[in-house]
């Protein structure tokens, strides 16, 4: 297996399409309660943008084997979101499940990245599996393969040939594939008023010797996490604003969010998930003196 540093994703196809799906309701141990308590379920909205390379040839051969199936999608986040907080025989989740879910909200931005990715790896496997039965035209599913491939022929013909390539049953290749999820979590804090929000790109990266398309996808294929964000909003901070006397009488209301946005790796992130509770007390409860406006704190990690 390849080393982390000789990892790299695959180029960006120059027509990508996107599978999205919005406001999935979820109620789970995501992170911790307002009251710091793990394990209590809370509210959790999720989103999901699956990105892959043009699937204009399932249009142009009007076969949907050839498309990706956001039902599909759906039921299989909704699937492994259940299973993973499905308790033991004994009515609970198990102590290590709990631990892991209700501290650290990247473990379920992961399991939906690992379903939309997973799903697309299986959509290009039906299209390869067609492609390879277009030779033997004998049984129906293979004079059904072939049928699709004489209609995208057809179709292809009257294309200008600096698009062919996006029409061609190769446009669904297997080497682009990557999953954007965005997790919203308004009541993660009694005094943000936003609530907390992750979000994280995870691609598909291949090691830099991979000498072909089938080596590189069999042997050397994993899932790398690109982008993070983290985004605390609506925190309330009463202060004093202004030098001038007559400023300095009442306190005014700052709203301040928090936007924190960094690469792949675990250390940061960690940091953040640690110590963002106390983090939102202390700015909470701080007095900012000698501010003219108000402000908007934005933090960025990288």
């Amino acid at each position: 297996m390849a080393g982390i540093a000789n990892l790299r994703p695959a180029t960006r196809p120059s027509i990508v399409d996107n599978v999205s799906l919005r406001n999935i309701n979820l109620h789970l141990p995501a992170a911790p309660d307002p009251w710091h308590r793990s394990g209590k379920s809370q509210p959790c909205t999720a989103a999901v943008k699956l990105s892959y390379s043009s699937a204009v040839a399932a249009a142009n051969a009007d076969d949907v084997s050839l498309s990706l199936d956001y039902g599909k999608l759906y039921r299989r986040i909704e699937a492994a979101v259940r299973d993973s907080v499905k308790p033991t025989s004994g009515g609970h989740l198990s102590q290590a499940a709990e631990t892991t879910l209700s501290n650290d909200v990247r473990v379920i931005a992961g399991l939906i990245a690992n379903c939309g990715l997973g799903l697309l790896d299986e959509t290009i496997a039906g299209v390869r599996r067609m492609d390879h039965v277009q030779a033997h035209p004998e049984s129906p599913s293979r004079r059904r393969a072939s049928q699709a491939s004489r209609r995208l022929s057809g179709v292809s013909s009257s294309v200008p040939k600096e698009l062919q390539t996006a029409t061609s049953p190769e446009v669904l290749n297997g080497m682009f594939g990557e999953c954007e999820v965005l997790l919203h979590l308004p009541n993660a804090h009694l005094r943000a008023e936003g609530g907390l929000s992750f979000r994280t790109v995870q691609t598909w990266v291949y090691a830099d010797d991979s000498a072909s398309l089938e080596i590189a996808v069999e042997s050397s294929r994993q899932v790398a996490i690109v982008e993070q964000e983290f985004r605390v909003e609506g925190i309330r901070c009463h202060c004093i604003l202004g030098v001038n006397s007559h400023e300095r009488i009442e306190k005014q209301a700052v709203i301040i969010t928090l936007d924190f946005r960094g690469s792949g790796e675990a250390s940061w992130a960690s940091t953040f998930l640690n110590t963002y509770q106390q983090m939102v007390r202390v700015i909470a409860e701080v007095s900012l003196y000698k501010l003219r406006f108000p402000c908007r704190i934005e933090s960025d990690s990288s």
